[in-house]
C-alpha cells in the first residue's frame, strides 16, 4: 500500500513486529498459519467483517491486487514483499546510524526549550544527498517529536538554500518550523 501511495524508504519497511511500547508476536505469521491454529485448538476468533469490503484501499489490496499478483505474476508475492521489507529494514538501520553520527559531528547547539537546533552548514554541504535527506528529518524529528508535514519537496528546498550559502535566508516548510541560514549555520526553529 505504501509503494503505491509514493512511500520513502520507511514506509516500505512495513510494519514492524517491536515498536516502542508495541509488540506485535503475530506480524510474521501468515493468515493461513493462524487460522490453522484456531482451528487445531478450537478457538473461536473474531474477524472484522470490513476486511471483505472493498472499500478501504489496504482491503482492495489484500483482496483484489494480491490475489491477481499471485495468479498472474508471481505465487510467491507476499514472501517476496516480507524479504524486501526485511532487506530495507536493515538498510534503514544502518542508514539511521550514519544519520545520528553526522548529526553529533554537525551539531553547534541543541535548546529544546527554546525549540532551537544550530547545525554547521559546511559540514552538512559536505554531506551525501541521502544523508541530508535524512539528517533534516532527524533534526525536526528532534526538534519536535515527529517530522510530520514534511515532504520531499520541503527537503530538497531545504537543501538548495543550504547548498547557496547565502546569509539571511529563510523557508517555512510548514507552519511549525522555520529554517534560517546565518552565520555559516543552519538554524531549525520552532515557528509555534
Amino acid at each position: 500500500m505504501n509503494l503505491i501511495r509514493g512511500s520513502g524508504t520507511n514506509g516500505l519497511k512495513g510494519i514492524e513486529p517491536i515498536r516502542k511500547n508495541i509488540i506485535r508476536p503475530l506480524i510474521e505469521c501468515s493468515r493461513e498459519e493462524i487460522e490453522n491454529y484456531c482451528n487445531e485448538n478450537n478457538l473461536n476468533p473474531r474477524i472484522d467483517k470490513t476486511n471483505k469490503e472493498n472499500t478501504y484501499t489496504r482491503n482492495k489490496i489484500r483482496n483484489i491486487l494480491i490475489p491477481k499478483i499471485q495468479e498472474e505474476f508471481n505465487p510467491n508475492i507476499i514472501e517476496t514483499i516480507n524479504r524486501l521489507s526485511n532487506l530495507i529494514k536493515e538498510e534503514n538501520d544502518y542508514l539511521d546510524s550514519i544519520t545520528k553520527k553526522e548529526y553529533k559531528k554537525i551539531l553547534i547547539e541543541e535548546d529544546k526549550q527554546s525549540k532551537q537546533i544550530i547545525l554547521d552548514l559546511k559540514m552538512f554541504n559536505e554531506l551525501e544527498n541521502v544523508i541530508k535527506n535524512r539528517l533534516v528529518l532527524y533534526t525536526i524529528n528532534e526538534l519536535f517529536g515527529n517530522n510530520k508535514g514534511i515532504e520531499k519537496k520541503h527537503i530538497d528546498d531545504i537543501i538548495k538554500l543550504c547548498k547557496k550559502n547565502i546569509g539571511n535566508k529563510y523557508l517555512i516548510p510548514n507552519k511549525k518550523v522555520k529554517i534560517l541560514i546565518k552565520n555559516k549555520k543552519i538554524f531549525f526553529i520552532s515557528n509555534l
